[in-house]
This record gives C-alpha cells, structure tokens and sequence, in this order.
C-alpha cells in the first residue's frame, strides 16, 4: 500500500517558505542608480548649497562692514579722510595754471612726454600743457621745458577768459624743467614740499589740464621712487605714480595730502598714447634746486667729474676681483686734467661713492655730481685691484653741450639706436652759428659726429678729449653721419686757414677718412 506520509524536505512542516533573492542583474541597476543620484546631488544640490550659505556669508559681511563704516563716520574719520583731498586741492589748485605755447613751424616731441593735442593752424603748432605758480608777488611760474620749447609766444590762463603772455625766465633741458613769469596778479603761491620724505604707498594728487580741461585732480599712490635710466631726460630720478596724467598734464604740480608740491608731472609710459597707469614726476628735491637757479642765473651748474663710464655687472666685478656684493660703476675713461685725473681716478676703477652717497648706476653717479655742483671738493671711493681706496675730488663746472667757439658749432650728447637695435650714446651738433667756419664747412645741425680724425668719438666727453689734440684755429678733420644716413669726412677751416688762403697762403690739404672700424 502506498503510504500518505510526507517527507521532509530540511525546512520543516512549520518553517517559513525561501526569500526569493534579488537577481545580479537587478542589484546592479540599483547601484547605479544611487550613485547618479549621487553625482547629481554632488554637481547641483552642493554648489546651490554653496552658493546660498556664500551670498549668506558675503551678506553678513557687507552687513557688518557698513556698520563698522557707520560707526567711523559717526566718529568723523570717513569724513576727515575726503576732507584731507579736498583742503589739499584748494590750497594748490587756485595756483595751477594753463601754458600754451605756439611756434611757427612744427616740432618734434619727445617719446613719452604728455602733451596736449596740437592744433594746426596756419602753419602755426600749439603745445598744451599746465604749471603751477611759486611766487605769486613775482609772477614766477614752473612748467616742463618741452612744453614751451622753441616757442614763439608763450600763454598762460590763469582763469576763465583771463589769459596773458608768459616770458620765459630760464629753461633746463637736461632736467625737462622750465621758469615763465608773467605780469599779472597771482591768486596764490604754491609751497614747495620735501619729495624725500614720501614713501612708495603714500597718497598724492596731479592737478593740471589734461587734455585742457583746466584744474581737474586725479588721486593716486606713490608706485616707486628714483625711476632713473628711462631716456627721458638727462637727469633723471622720478617719482612713479598712478595718479592719472593725460596730455596737458605736463608741467602741473604732483601734491601730497598736506597741500605741498612734492613733483612736477612731466611724462607717462604708454603704448596707446594716452594714461596706463604710470606717470612720471620731477622730485622737488631736484626741481626745487634747478627752478631756484634759473630764477637767479637763468642756467643751471652742474658738478663734472670728467670720466666715463660703464655698468658694473658679475663678469666685470669678479674680473675685477671686487668682494661678492660689490657695488658701483666702472670707469671707462678719464679726462685728461680733468677733475677725476687730478684726483688720480683711473681706467678700471670702480666708484662706490661720491660725498657719502652711495652710487650703483652710471645715471646715478652723474646725478650726485651734477647736484653737488661746481667749485666743491668731496670724498671719493672706490676699489681698485680688488682694494678699497678714497680720495678727495674738486668738481668743475660740467661742460656737456659744449661750444666749439673758434668754429662756430655746439654738440650735445643724445640717444641713437645702435646695431643691436638698443639706445646707444651718440655726439651730435646741436648748433651751427650761420656764415660761421663750421657751416661753410657742411656741418649742420642734427648731424652726428663719429669720429674727430682717426679717434672715434661716442660721447661729449671722448670728443673733448680728441679735439684737444688739434689746433683749432688751423682745422678740425670730422667724420660724420648726416641725417639720411650718409657718411661724409668734412674738414673744419679756422680762423687762421682761413685767413691763410686770402692771402694766397693755402693751407696743406687735409683730406678726413673714415675712422678705424
């Protein structure tokens, strides 16, 4: 008989029926599925988090930031600060004037120099720039050289429809500075500031006329101090700012927030023509000096070492055998009889200091001496062999521009690409007395000299050095560069040539040769 019993199947008659597990495949799914979830989240849901706990954040902060300016304005300190910009720009604003300048023919301006847009009208080239009056009992006023340079007639706005003739006083190429006076009565006179107290971060204003809009002010920090090497001017130890100077600027006072001039607004360094944020400014602690000397002389003296000079860079200085961290300038060479001979300064030394102050360029050194003057006997060290040396120089008046007077002819020393496409020191004539020997000669202005003789010549200096081995009243041989780039020897006749071939005596030919390359 079959038997009814069932078996056990191991779960037990009473034990519950199997899960059904969840298939690979399924389990799969739900894993991606969270973690795009995840990704989600993480790409939306956190940066709108973010953002909301940042505008949080940055609106708790403006909230505590006008509270805390609530309660320094309640103190009177926002206040104070706008009142110092205002008391300094009327105290010297009233003092800040227009300059226009006219000439009859155009000229050439100077790169990076601020000028105002010239009009042309018949003929006639009109320059912009702005001074500022610095004694109003005598009608002086200071403006930069390249504004009235050349000029015929010089105009000064004191106010709306109140323009008068300006005469000029004295003017400094070397430096870019300029002394007008005009009679007229001066609302005010501007007071001179110390620019050696200013520091890079301090505040300063520019007041001028930029692009002729009369006494605007534009604010501005101290962004460096000394700027030299520019090939701006001869001279050279700016003030940096980013105070906005434009075109018209030129000449206007650079003030600090005590109401005192502390430079005079002279250049910019753009690529558009216009302000990128650095301008340039003549310290007071150089302008005061020259305005001073113009006013009383109506020129400038100078300090004159008679050297040239050269860099001191790491090749030269351990050539040299100078101690690690040695600095100074290397003497090319010396003038004979000259101040630096006569105090036994030689080709290779290095100059550290002059009168204390220590020097690290070749502009810098010029301009210790050029500021300590002439007739004054100072200190001066140096290395030479690896060993520190002092001495004492006498410093005479500088010669730079000097005049060929038995020939009738100026030089003056200026920048000229070179081969490699950098500025290079070049000698070249600046004046031709008309009818004189020089001018019958062919010399003219704006030519170069290259070489006196067989001795080339790359600065005032060496030329002073070579003309001294010829007898100016007989002749001067010169190899030159004319302004279309021709090379031309030419030789000089003087006084007493000349005088020789009149009286059927012709003086031995000479005929100049290119110099030696």
């Amino acid at each position: 008989m079959a038997s009814d019993v069932m078996s056990d199947d191991g779960y037990g008659y009473d034990a519950p029926p199997p899960r059904p597990t969840t298939p690979p495949v399924r389990r799969g799914f739900v894993m991606i599925l969270a973690l795009l979830s995840l990704a989600v989240l993480a790409v939306y849901g956190v940066p709108f988090v973010a953002e909301r706990a940042g505008r949080a954040w940055e609106a708790g902060r403006a909230q505590a930031a006008a509270a805390a300016l609530a309660k320094v304005d309640e103190q009177g300190a926002v206040s104070q600060a706008s009142r110092l910009f205002r008391l300094a720009t009327t105290a010297v604003s009233p003092a800040v004037v227009n300059v226009r300048s006219f000439r009859g023919s155009p000229g050439v301006g100077r790169h990076g120099l601020p000028l105002g847009a010239p009009a042309q009208h018949e003929g006639v080239r009109s320059e912009l720039g702005s001074g500022v009056v610095i004694d109003a009992a005598n009608g002086y006023i200071v403006t930069n050289n390249h504004v009235i340079q050349d000029a015929e007639q010089i105009i000064v706005r004191l106010g709306p429809r109140d323009d008068v003739p300006a005469k000029l006083i004295g003017a400094d190429p070397k430096t870019d500075l300029a002394v007008l006076q005009v009679k007229a009565e001066l609302k005010t006179t501007a007071q001179w500031g110390d620019s050696d107290k200013l520091d890079i971060g301090d505040w300063v204003l520019a007041i001028g006329s930029p692009l002729g809009f009369d006494h605007s002010v534009t604010a501005g920090i101290v962004s460096a101090t000394e700027r030299n090497d520019l090939r701006i001017a001869e001279y050279e130890s700016f003030i940096q700012t980013d105070a906005a100077i434009n075109p018209g600027n030129s000449g206007g006072p650079l003030i600090d927030l005590s109401g005192k001039i502390v430079g005079i607004n002279t250049a910019i360094i753009t690529q558009s023509g216009g302000y990128e944020g650095i301008g340039l400014a003549i310290p007071t602690s150089l302008a005061r000096r020259i305005v001073e000397a113009l006013i009383k002389d109506g020129k400038v003296t100078r300090g004159f070492l008679g050297i040239s000079l050269h860099p001191l860079d790491g090749e030269t200085a351990r050539a040299l055998k100078l101690p690690a961290g040695a600095e100074g300038v290397v003497v090319n060479g010396v003038l004979p009889d000259g101040p630096a001979a006569r105090a036994d300064i030689r080709p290779g030394d290095v100059i550290t200091a002059l009168d204390g102050r220590k020097v690290h360029d070749p502009t810098g050194l010029r301009y210790v001496a050029a500021d300590l003057g002439a007739g004054v006997e100072v200190p001066i060290a140096f290395y030479r062999d690896g060993a520190e040396k002092s001495a004492r120089v006498a410093l005479a008046e500088s010669p730079t521009n000097p005049e060929v007077a038995p020939l009738g002819f100026r030089v003056k020393e200026s920048d000229a690409p070179g081969p490699d496409g950098k500025p290079r020191t070049i000698v070249e004539v600046d004046r031709v007395v008309a009818a004189g020997p020089a001018f019958n000669a062919g010399l003219r202005p704006g030519m170069w000299i290259i070489a006196v003789g067989e001795a080339r010549v790359g600065n005032v200096l060496q030329f002073l050095d070579a003309i001294r081995g010829h007898d100016l009243e007989r002749r001067l041989p010169l190899f030159v560069i004319t302004p279309d780039g021709r090379g031309a020897g030419l030789t000089i006749l003087g006084p007493k040539a000349f005088q020789e071939q009149q009286g059927g005596q012709p003086p031995e030919a000479v005929a100049p040769t290119p110099p030696a390359p």
